[in-house]
């Protein structure tokens, strides 16, 4: 499970670094707005996922010994 996490978290780092238009979400229909949000929130918000996602993949790994 936690190379899975660490796997998604490298992934979404990733989208942080190369995505260029980031969109709003609905969160109630999990659909995408038409309107477009600011690139410095959305690569924040990718980065900031990321690092939670590999942080707690990393975390897994050492208990699991």
């Amino acid at each position: 499970m936690g190379l899975l996490l660490i796997g998604f978290g490298l992934l979404s780092i990733l989208g942080g670094i190369f995505g260029r238009t980031f969109r709003k979400a609905d969160v109630d229909s999990l659909a995408e707005f038409k309107q477009e949000t600011s690139t410095w929130s959305g690569r924040l918000v990718f980065l900031a996922v990321g690092a939670c996602l590999i942080a707690v993949g990393v975390k897994l790994l050492l208990e699991a010994e």
